[in-house]
């Protein structure tokens, strides 16, 4: 070979790897961080007049990099129950919950950062006390990428406390009607 054909195939070789790069990498995104995060409310009952709830965050690493939290906040607001319903000002017809019950991070002191690899499902359980008067919790999670500072946040809101069970009419049909 001659080195005009070599510097030829070196040229397309290097065009087709710049390609390739530009496909993977940039349009792809398999090196951008890529999280599923949602929020989940259990509510495991009312022990000594307050009422016990379980924040579940779950973080779903949709992407090809690990990730890393080195903080996860999660603010907890609700309503009484017998509170009249609000909107929040300048966001109408949004509803406002007014009581301010926490604001703590997910992640302990003791530790630096939670991470959740590739193709993983993790999740993030906070067991917080409320009063027992709430009827109705909302709870914001939220985080900034490890090595950004984008904010990626999940919000629920969430019945809490037992509805009386329905009653059945009384009548002489046996309950068929």
């Amino acid at each position: 070979m001659d080195a005009t054909t070599i510097n030829t195939l070196s040229l397309l070789l290097t065009a087709a790897a710049a390609i390739f790069t530009y496909y993977k990498f940039f349009r792809e995104g398999s090196h951008k961080q890529r999280i599923e995060f949602s929020i989940d409310v259990k509510d495991l009952g009312v022990f000594e007049h307050d009422r016990v709830i379980e924040v579940i965050i779950s973080a779903v690493n949709r992407g090809h990099v690990e990730q890393k939290f080195d903080d996860i906040r999660l603010p907890v607001r609700g309503i009484r129950t017998g509170q009249n319903l609000s909107e929040f000002k300048g966001y109408e017809p949004r509803l406002a919950f007014p009581e301010k019950i926490t604001s703590v991070s997910v992640i302990p002191d003791k530790y630096q950062y939670f991470f959740v690899r590739p193709g993983v499902v993790q999740n993030f359980p906070v067991v917080v006390r409320i009063p027992s008067s709430w009827r109705l919790v909302q709870a914001r999670a939220t985080f900034k990428y490890f090595t950004l500072n984008e904010l990626h946040s999940a919000e629920g809101t969430f019945s809490v406390g037992r509805a009386e069970p329905a009653r059945p009419k009384a009548n002489d049909s046996n309950g068929f009607e």
